[in-house]
């Protein structure tokens, strides 16, 4: 999915999304919970920014993975001390328990298929210790989905002069949402493109709901999470 936009990540989020204000809502969420919450894993970790901040402004230990294999390599170099191991969400084995997963910025969006949902959410219980935890940020749901939307963004980079823009642009296919995504890469007097599609179920929040039953969980719903959407935190039955 991201294999020719892994290196541009960051920068173009960079000035979308802000991983500071976000690890300290964490924080806070996570020690109204349980004080005692330390070793996290955070699948669909991305590039690692996540990571980083909650382990260097929280002291949390967290390993992190990710299916994008550049995402993974750049996620390690930012937490040389952490464990990041490429790895599907649907389907992984790390051989070993934590006290909360994260599953953040939509990442749960890209199991696409309300079987593939519940294949994560088995794999999430399995890594969790009795009366772990887990907190994340769902895809939109069906009713909130705006099939045609159209977004633009560019980031410059300071140190090669490089700027990027993206544009996304947003179709259905049945349960799925579509997201088709341009790139336009100018370094000096050369442009460079190269596209992009990503599918991401919609899920119902009763969907989402009866998953986390089915596999030990009881669920929560915040209206607000760490940005607009809304944001589910479950806890594993002892």
């Amino acid at each position: 999915m991201y294999e020719r936009s892994a290196a541009y990540y960051d920068l173009i989020y960079r000035d979308l999304k802000d991983y500071r204000e976000e690890a300290e809502k964490i924080d806070t969420l996570l020690r109204r919970l349980s004080p005692t919450l330390q070793k996290l894993l955070d699948v669909g970790c991305g590039t690692g920014e996540h990571a980083k901040q909650l382990r260097v402004r929280y002291g949390y230990e967290v390993d992190g993975l990710d299916i994008e294999p550049d995402f993974v390599a750049i996620a390690q170099r930012k937490n040389p001390e952490a464990r990041f191991q490429v790895g599907d969400m649907r389907d992984f084995d790390l051989g070993q328990t934590y006290d909360a997963v994260l599953c953040l910025f939509s990442s749960i969006g890209y199991t696409r298929t309300l079987e593939g949902f519940g294949a994560a959410i088995k794999c999430f219980a399995q890594h969790l210790s009795p009366g772990g935890w887990l907190v994340c940020e769902p895809w939109v749901t069906p009713d909130l989905w705006q099939e045609g939307q159209v977004d633009t963004t560019s980031a410059t980079d300071s140190k090669t002069g490089d700027t990027i823009t993206r544009t996304r642009f947003g179709e259905t296919d049945g349960a799925v949402s579509v997201l088709k995504i341009d790139y336009e890469i100018y370094h000096e007097d050369t442009l460079s493109k190269f596209n992009e599609t990503h599918r991401l179920g919609l899920f119902t929040r009763d969907e989402m709901q009866a998953a986390l039953e089915q596999n030990g969980f009881q669920a929560q719903w915040l209206p607000i999470g760490l940005q607009s959407q809304s944001l589910f935190v479950a806890q594993l039955n002892s």
